[in-house]
Parts: C-alpha cells; sequence; structure tokens
C-alpha cells in the first residue's frame, strides 16, 4: 500500500508538471494500460505511477473543459445564479461563487465580485444578476503567489463582476441545502456568542469550516505565527468529535444493553459521527484525511487486525488522491500528510513513557513532549513552508506550545458541544460557544503579542538552484536518530536560509523586471547593491493594491528591504495606487514623481530632466519633464534612461505623442536595447518618429490581458515590430525580466507565464 500510494503521488505530481495537455480518447487508453499493468506483477509499480498521472490530467483536463466558453467572454450575460457558499463581505465589495440555473452559457462554477451592492446576499439565495465574466486567470510573478494556480485547485470555471444597475435582483432567499443552513445557523449562533468579530471568525471556522469572515490582517497573523493549522478543520477536531461520539455510544449501548458488541456500535457510530462532521465542516483536505484514517483504523479494529499507521496515512493519502487528484495542489494536503507522517515517524524513533510517575512528573513529561513534537514539526515542515509561503513560522514553536493545548482541552470540545447544543439545550450551547469564544480571545491576545515582536515576520528568499540542498537541510534533525554525526548541521541551516538570498548583477549590470500587475506599471531595477522602483499599480475599489498583492512579495522573495529611489511617473491610479503600502513595507529613500501625490500624504520631489546619478557602475538619468515647460496628466510622466556602458533601456510611463515629439527635438534620445512601451501601446503614444528613434531589441508593453481599452493597439505592435523589436506584454508572458549589462549588452533572464506554462494554463507566448 506504502509503495502503492508513493508512486500514484509521484505521477500525479509529474502531472502538474506537464506543459502540454493530452487529449481525451489519449487519456481513456492510457488509464487502461495502467489498469492492466497493476495486474501483472512485474508492471505493478510503474502501472500505478502512470495510473496517478492520468487520474491527474483527466481531472485538471475537465476543469479546463468546463471553463467558460471564450464567445462569451467579456460580454454583459443576464442569467439567473445560485449563491453556493458563504459571500466573503468587504467595506464596499463583496465576492461570490455562484452556480448558474438552467444557462448553458455560464460555466459551473464562477467567482464574481459585486461592487457596492444594494442588498447584502447570502448564501442560498438565487439573483438575476447582469454578470461580465471571463476565463480564469492571475498575475504570474515570480515568487508571488499563483492565484491562477488557486482558481484551478478551487475549480472556479470563470472570474468576473456584476455590473451595477436595476436588472439585479433577488427572486429567492433561503433556498440553501440542509447543511448550509445548519452552518450558517451556528455562524449566527457564534457571532451572538462575542462581541468581537476576530473571534467570531475563529469560532466559524473552528466549528463549521466557514473561513469567510477571517481578514487578510488575521491571516497574515497566524501565518506569521505558524497557527494556521488551528482555523482549518483538521485531524483534532475531527479526532475529538469521534472520540466523544465513541465514548457515548460505547456508554449508551452498555448501559442500554442495545448491542451484543459495544465495541463495534461505539466504532461505528464514531466514524458516522466524524464523517457527517467532515462534510458539515466543507469537506476540506485535512478534514478528509482524518476521516478516512478513522475509517481504516475502525476497519482494522473489527476485524481485530493489527493496525500499521504508515499504512492508514497511505491509504487515506490513495483515498482523497482517487478521489480528487487536484487536491494535491494544495499546500493543505502536502503540509496535512506531511505533518503526520513525521509525528509517526517521531513516534517511533522516540519512546515516551509516564508509567509510575507522579502527576507533576506526568505533566512535565507531557509539556516536553509537546515540545519536542513543535521541534520535530518545525524543522520536518521548514523545507515546505519555505518553497509555499517563503517564509519561516520560528514563531510557531513558543505559539504552538500554548495554542495546542487550549485549543484540544478548551476551545475544539467547547465548540463541539455548541455545536451540537440546538433545540432545547441551546441555552446551553451558548454558553460553550462563550466558553471557546473566551479561549480564543485570550489566544488572540497572545499572538497578536507574538507577531508584534520584531523577528516575528521571518521571510526566505525565492529558492533556486543550489538553494534546494540548503533547503533540505533541516530534514536532517528530524530523519537520523540522535547521536548521528552531521545531525547538528540541521540548526546551521536555520541561519543559513535566513542569509540566503538570490544572486545579484554583478558591477556595471543592472536587472529589470517588469512586473504583471494588469492594467498598469510597475518596474523593479536591481544592481549590485541598490534598488529602484518605477510606478507602483494600481489600488482597488474594493480595497488592496498591487503593491500589497505583487510588488511586496516579489521584494520579499528577493530580500530586498530598502528601496533607493521610488519615480512614480504620474500621478494616476494605474502608476501611483500602492506608494503607501511600499512606504510600510520597505524603507524608501528618494522619492521622485512627474505630478505631486495630493491623495498619499507622501513628500515628493519632482521629476527633471537632467538629474542623474550613478549606482554600481550604471548610470541613471531622467530625460522628462522639463522644468521650463509644466506638464500635467499622461504627458507629465517621468522618462528614465538606464545606462550599462553603451547599453541603454528606457522607462517612459504614460508619456503621448506631444512628449516624444519634445523629447525627439531634444535630441537627447538615441538607439536603445530595450523600451517600455509608452502608455501601456495606446494609439494617443509610440509615434512614427520616436519608435524610429529608438530603435530598440525590445519592447515592453505594461497591459492587462484581454483589458477593455485594447491595448497594445495593433497598429502599435506593427510599428514598434517594423524597426525588429521583439514585443512582449505583460499580460501574455506574465512578469518579464531582462538584464542590461556593459559587457555583454542584453539578455532576456525570464518570462514568468512562459516559465509556468503547464497544460492547464492560458496560454504564454
Amino acid at each position: 500500500m506504502i509503495w502503492a500510494c508513493l508512486l500514484m503521488l509521484a505521477g500525479g505530481y509529474a502531472a502538474q508538471l506537464c506543459r502540454v495537455p493530452i487529449s481525451s480518447d489519449l487519456c481513456k487508453l492510457l488509464l487502461l494500460v495502467s489498469l492492466a499493468m497493476l495486474f501483472d506483477r512485474r508492471s505493478r509499480l510503474p502501472g500505478f505511477a502512470l495510473l496517478g498521472f492520468i487520474l491527474f490530467i483527466q481531472a485538471g483536463q475537465g476543469i479546463v473543459d468546463n471553463r467558460l466558453d471564450d464567445q462569451f467572454a467579456g460580454d454583459s450575460l443576464l442569467t439567473r445564479v445560485r449563491i453556493v457558499d458563504f459571500p466573503r463581505i468587504s467595506a464596499s465589495s463583496v465576492v461570490m461563487l455562484v452556480e448558474p440555473l438552467d444557462d448553458r452559457r455560464l460555466p459551473r462554477r464562477s467567482r464574481v465580485s459585486w461592487f457596492e451592492p444594494p442588498l447584502q446576499p447570502t448564501i442560498g439565495d438565487v439573483w438575476e444578476f447582469e454578470l461580465r465574466l471571463r476565463r480564469p486567470r492571475g498575475y504570474s510573478n515570480p515568487g508571488v503567489f499563483d492565484a491562477e494556480a488557486w482558481l484551478f485547485r478551487q475549480e472556479i470555471h470563470a472570474t468576473g463582476y456584476v455590473v451595477n444597475g436595476k436588472r439585479n435582483r433577488r427572486l429567492e432567499t433561503d433556498t440553501a441545502g440542509t447543511i448550509d443552513r445548519f452552518r450558517r445557523e451556528f455562524i449566527a449562533r457564534a457571532v451572538v456568542a462575542t462581541d468581537s468579530s476576530d473571534v467570531a471568525a475563529v469560532l466559524a471556522a473552528v466549528g463549521v469550516g466557514a473561513r469567510h469572515l477571517i481578514s487578510r490582517a488575521q491571516w497574515n497573523s497566524y501565518a506569521v505565527s505558524g497557527t494556521s493549522h488551528l482555523v482549518a478543520i483538521s485531524g483534532l477536531h475531527i479526532g475529538l468529535a469521534a472520540s466523544v461520539a465513541f465514548l457515548l455510544a460505547r456508554i449508551l449501548t452498555g448501559v442500554l444493553r442495545i448491542a451484543a458488541n459495544t465495541m463495534i456500535a461505539a466504532t461505528v457510530v464514531a466514524v458516522l459521527v466524524a464523517a457527517a462532521y467532515t462534510v458539515v465542516s466543507g469537506f476540506g483536505v485535512p478534514a478528509r484525511r482524518a476521516s478516512v484514517m478513522l475509517l481504516v483504523v475502525a476497519c482494522a479494529v473489527i476485524r481485530r487486525r493489527p493496525v500499521d499507521p504508515f499504512t492508514t496515512v497511505a491509504a487515506a493519502a490513495s483515498a482523497v488522491f482517487v478521489a480528487d487528484p487536484v487536491a494535491t495542489t494544495a499546500p493543505g494536503f502536502q503540509l496535512s500528510f506531511s505533518a503526520v507522517v513525521l509525528l509517526l515517524w517521531m513516534a517511533r524513533a522516540r519512546q515516551f513513557t509516564d508509567a509510575g510517575r507522579g502527576l507533576l512528573l506526568r505533566v512535565a513529561g507531557s509539556v516536553r513532549q509537546l515540545f519536542i513534537m513543535q521541534v520535530f514539526l518545525l524543522f520536518g515542515l521548514m523545507p515546505l513552508t519555505a518553497v509555499l509561503f517563503q517564509r519561516l513560522a520560528i514563531l510557531a514553536l513558543p505559539a504552538n506550545m500554548i495554542a495546542v493545548p487550549l485549543f484540544s482541552i478548551v476551545t475544539v470540545p467547547f465548540t463541539l458541544a455548541g455545536l451540537a447544543c440546538r433545540g432545547i439545550a441551546e441555552r446551553l450551547g451558548h454558553v460553550a460557544l462563550q466558553i471557546a469564544a473566551c479561549s480564543i480571545e485570550y489566544l488572540l491576545a497572545f499572538i497578536d503579542w507574538l507577531v508584534r515582536l520584531p523577528f516575528a515576520d521571518v521571510t526566505v528568499a525565492e529558492v533556486q538552484r543550489d538553494g534546494w540542498l540548503l533547503l533540505m537541510t533541516p530534514l536532517l534533525w528530524v530523519l537520523l536518530p540522535r547521536g548521528w554525526p552531521g545531525r547538528g548541521v540541521a540548526l546551521l541551516a536555520v541561519p543559513a536560509l535566513l542569509l540566503y538570498a538570490k544572486p545579484v548583477p554583478d558591477e556595471g549590470c543592472v536587472d529589470v523586471h517588469v512586473l504583471d500587475v494588469g492594467q498598469g506599471l510597475a518596474t523593479v531595477v536591481q544592481t549590485a547593491q541598490s534598488n529602484l522602483v518605477f510606478d507602483t499599480g494600481a489600488s482597488f475599489r474594493g480595497g488592496g493594491n498591487v503593491a500589497e498583492q505583487v510588488i511586496v512579495p516579489f521584494l520579499k522573495s528577493r530580500r530586498i528591504k530598502r528601496i533607493d529611489w521610488l519615480v512614480i511617473s504620474h500621478a494616476d491610479n494605474d502608476h501611483s495606487g500602492g506608494v503607501l503600502s511600499l512606504h510600510e513595507y520597505a524603507e524608501v529613500g528618494v522619492v521622485l514623481a512627474g505630478e505631486p501625490l495630493r491623495q498619499t500624504g507622501v513628500a515628493t520631489t519632482p521629476c527633471r530632466a537632467g538629474q542623474h546619478w550613478q549606482a554600481d557602475g550604471v548610470g541613471f538619468r531622467l530625460l522628462y519633464p522639463d522644468a521650463a515647460v509644466p506638464r500635467k496628466g499622461n504627458d507629465a510622466s517621468c522618462v528614465l534612461l538606464i545606462e550599462a556602458g553603451r547599453h541603454k533601456l528606457l522607462l517612459t510611463g504614460d508619456i503621448e505623442a506631444r512628449a516624444e515629439r519634445s523629447l525627439v527635438g531634444s535630441r537627447l534620445l538615441s538607439a536603445v536595447d530595450a523600451v517600455v512601451v509608452p502608455h501601456h501601446g495606446s494609439l494617443t503614444s509610440s509615434s512614427t518618429p520616436f519608435v524610429d528613434t529608438l530603435s530598440p531589441l525590445v519592447a515592453i508593453v505594461s497591459a492587462g490581458h484581454a483589458n477593455r481599452w485594447g491595448f497594445p493597439k495593433e497598429q502599435v505592435v506593427r510599428r514598434w515590430n517594423a524597426t525588429g523589436a521583439l514585443v512582449l506584454e505583460t499580460g501574455k508572458s506574465g512578469a518579464i525580466s531582462l538584464r542590461l549589462c556593459a559587457a555583454n549588452g542584453l539578455g532576456l533572464l525570464r518570462r514568468d507565464r512562459y516559465e509556468r506554462r503547464r497544460f492547464w494554463r492560458t496560454d504564454a507566448n
């Protein structure tokens, strides 16, 4: 079973790296081949690997095939839908998961936003909406959260928004099923049980797996403190629910004598309760894992067979994978099963006993076991957390030393009691929820204190090449027995990971990263010892901005904490929307701007032609605007020339034809190696004299995929192509990274969407 599980998972993970789709007919043929291979002992092992590969390909291709038809993308569709999950409500918007009612134009599941809704929708509502949808797609940047992969594993087939207007109306309410009504009722009771919205959010997550009330700030605190697992229904919750059910069933069947074998009856009841709670909690991966493991153990107990823990885990992993192959892409799958395997490995390697000891010694022994368990998990999960979240949860050790006992003894038992006590016992359930809420309040206060410590948020750089060897070193502490030589090296890996950084350009070289920020512009420029950010992308109507989502994570992935020069080309939102977020994250030196940033309150120095500076053998020179001719709007944009020896790269902001004529007439321009095309490829820019003067090797357009303005315009692309330039678009290529060196000239380092090509992603160029 263990080898079969490992090989199936290996096949599934190999399929995740597949870049080209496989036809349905070939998939069916390979599935039959893999099943046939399982009947022959000599081919059984590769048969399991092939089976895992094909199961994932089929599941993934099914998601792709069910996506929104291209012919309806961008159209206004008046349709009737049902809200099938708890909407996530923010200050001015709501995000909903909807399914259509008898409308073949819409895919099975869509994620839509509604800005400033007149009514608050809820789960189970039936609405008539005017929707504008597109196929699932996200920004593509190195070292940044992969939204497109998240949409894929959530099986979301379209994204979009509700067009505000009188055509939107609620047709029915309270049409949710029994389980959703039960969950909604519990959430209402959780809100009543406490005055704190943060506490109520955790109660809802712990009780019924509803995490829509948890704010972004809360999620960040849990991630930094390593306590995110506490708000996911997992083995702890399922195990406690099953244990209480087993105990009560054993007592009742024994007292009432309604079963010949009370052990079997109680075991069956425990399994049923665990399965029911898994369904009520939203059927998350950790809950599924715990339920399947419990079922395997129950079957062994009923049949009076010995139970091998590792075989049980393998059976659970195989069952989850076969039922939902795409679940293996979720961090919850990887972390949940890895944690269980680590704990079983620890239990086998270390034998703890408290037999014959007094109460105090037993308590001390339990604390010691908990400490060792947390150290095991810290080192054992360190490679995963570094890869998945680019951070080391150093605070997980002290946080979980308090949180795990508190949740195990107080929070989860009393939350489950509140969940179970309804009807005539609702008052008792309310008291239980208040006790659980009190424990959560104390825990959140402790976590809030922890995350305010100066060393709390420990991030690591994106790992590449030989960094993988360093990343896996902490596992030596977990896998090697005590006393083995080399085991202590694992301790040195922690500071080494903290100090690890991606290679920076050599003296006389500069890296330029034009990030994928949708319809906007954000460029990070890095020399050997300095950093410059040119524009910050947009802020959003529903809250947040591109800097939070893209620029800051990108900077973290390169361990950049100081921005020596922040250049804001002009005041338009799609260029200046993230200024404050960058100031909150990094130490910012000089701020240059083409226009005053009045809404941000940030003091700036005006961009003026002639300003220049040097950094690590690379020259920076502002060519525009001229102080003698006041400008505003697009034509006030800063134009920055970066020079490495005789090689040049030009950043242009949103200048239009008038500013281009001024630049060409000033004779400050000459041929460049690369240029970021003005104004996202608009017809109002990229005039023929300007394009001919620059004659670049590479012309980069920062524009959103399928944006409503149709940027870049086809005529503009042809104009740049006519000079021999390779035209790249962030909307198609993702983030585009270049290196400009005095000695070697221009090199194309990376097109992120091309590097991340997978069979389930939108095509890249």
